[in-house]
């Protein structure tokens, strides 16, 4: 089995899409570029933010080629297979392998007609696909995708399966990240999923935060990372999150338009990704000039937080890592 280990900010990356809706491989360079020139620690494509379900199976392999092609060698980099059917699924999985993937982060979408599939029917599809890879598996639990929610105790039977050491937690439930960590202990890694339960889910010891707001603000919360885990300084940490990332959060809640709002503040850092496929759309005119002043202010706030982390670390002396 592959052993990297998965820690620190992992971005999961907008598709950029030119005007026909066809992928924009030029744009998804300028993204790797931004990101890891701005201190991210991983890359996972094809993603719910990277509106992965919109995919066609060879769309998503040509995405994670620009990507590998891109950043293969220079950070981890993670790939996302959501389908609704296991043959599909050990396909991709096989291909992710193929590309040299650090992990693949799967999620059956299981439809039923009359009633929710039942636990055994998530535990067969995990069975299944993990037999015919060596990755890593992070599971995803986002309910509202894909009908089932990984609680607890179906979480436990999940991590008997040798291939899954990690789950992303999504749901913004917090009793979810100490419930899981108080049942397994180390047995899986519980991975934060979630923008508005950041700060709590780090400070309760995720060790890996995977969220679309990085895209826009992935300095910020490489920072975020950096205050809680290297420093143990939550009143630095507070600051961060109240001013840098929560600020993005309200914008989403408000406009129940998530990857438009994204992209358009990637693209308000000066990071052409086009607009969404349709039937997403970008953000309104109101909602255009608040995104805008809105990453002015982040950028301004990253440079105050930066000099105080850089204070703080020449005060401590700690050998962390140059970024």
């Amino acid at each position: 089995m592959n052993t990297v280990e998965l820690t620190g900010t992992i971005v999961p990356l907008v598709t950029p899409f030119a005007k026909d809706e066809s992928f924009d491989k030029e744009g998804m360079n300028r993204l790797v570029d931004y990101v890891m020139r701005e201190g991210a620690d991983g890359l996972i494509a094809t993603a719910l933010t990277g509106e992965g379900p919109l995919l066609t199976a060879d769309e998503t392999k040509e995405v994670w080629d620009a990507v590998f092609e891109r950043a293969a060698g220079r950070l981890p980099i993670v790939t996302t297979v959501i389908t609704s059917t296991t043959r599909a699924a050990i396909d991709l999985c096989k291909a992710a392998e193929a590309r040299g993937a650090a992990a693949i982060m799967l999620t059956p979408v299981l439809p039923e007609l009359y009633a929710g599939r039942s636990h055994d029917d998530v535990v067969r599809f995990y069975q299944d696909v993990t037999s015919e890879t060596s990755l890593p598996i992070l599971l995803f639990n986002y309910p509202s995708l894909t009908g089932i929610d990984f609680v607890p105790p179906l979480v436990e039977r999940l991590a008997s399966i040798p291939n899954v050491l990690y789950i992303k937690e999504s749901t913004g439930d917090i009793r979810r990240v100490h419930g899981i960590q108080r049942l397994l202990g180390d047995r899986i890694s519980v991975v934060c999923g979630a923008p508005n339960v950041a700060l709590e889910s780090l400070a309760l010891g995720c060790r890996v935060w995977i969220t679309g707001v990085m895209n826009v603000a992935p300095k910020s919360a490489r920072q975020l990372m950096k205050a809680v885990q290297e420093l143990s300084d939550l009143t630095l940490a507070r600051r961060i999150y109240y001013r840098q990332i929560l600020p993005l959060v309200d914008v989403l809640a408000k406009n129940l338009n998530p990857t438009g709002t994204i992209k358009y503040g990637v693209c308000a850092r000066g990071v052409d990704v086009g607009v969404p496929r349709r039937p997403g759309h970008s953000v309104g005119e109101g909602d255009a000039e608040l995104m805008v002043r809105l990453v002015r202010d982040i950028a301004q706030e990253e440079a105050r937080s930066q000099g105080i982390l850089d204070a703080k670390v020449l005060a401590t002396g700690f050998g962390l890592r140059p970024w």
